[in-house]
């Protein structure tokens, strides 16, 4: 892709990023009172940006995609805790760089294994990354949903 680079947010990126991310999981069909949930619980803070690792993709200076990722729990893994494509940029491959930028700083760090908690409409994009599902998460701010529980082995 011309004009596309990846670095690392700035903080002072934050509401920016909070704001492509609530694009990007408005572009599936989820009701107001799902979104309603997600306005309140997808929030990238400027806290995060300084204690994770936050890559963003821009292209042509503007910033199309980010993800954040940190160490897992007390073992080798990497935790991805956000993916996000701005909507106009799906399917231009943000989020195949992103992820393998990703990946590849989770090998640097010695990690074994990319772990993440997937939204049901992007298991597919894991998927076909090489990503397996290894299990469920449960969603304590909505009662009933469940992420698939991805994993992917470096």
């Amino acid at each position: 892709m011309t004009g596309a680079r990846i670095r690392r947010a700035r903080p002072d990126e934050a509401a920016g990023l909070t704001a492509l991310a609530l694009r990007a999981k408005a572009h599936w069909p989820y009701g107001e009172d799902l979104m309603a949930v997600f306005r309140r619980s997808i929030v990238i803070a400027a806290a995060d940006i300084a204690d994770h690792l936050v890559l963003v993709h821009e292209t042509g200076g503007t910033v199309d995609g980010f993800g954040v990722q940190r160490p897992g729990g007390g073992g080798p893994d990497m935790e991805l805790d956000h993916l996000w494509v701005d909507p106009p940029a799906i399917g231009r491959g943000v989020g195949r760089r992103l992820f393998l930028a990703f990946a590849d700083e989770a090998r640097r760090c010695g990690a074994a294994r990319i772990v993440l908690n997937s939204d049901p409409y992007a298991e597919g994009f894991y998927t076909r990354l090489g990503a397996v599902r290894i299990g469920d998460h449960p969603v304590a701010e909505i009662p009933g949903r469940v992420l698939p529980r991805m994993a992917f082995k470096l």
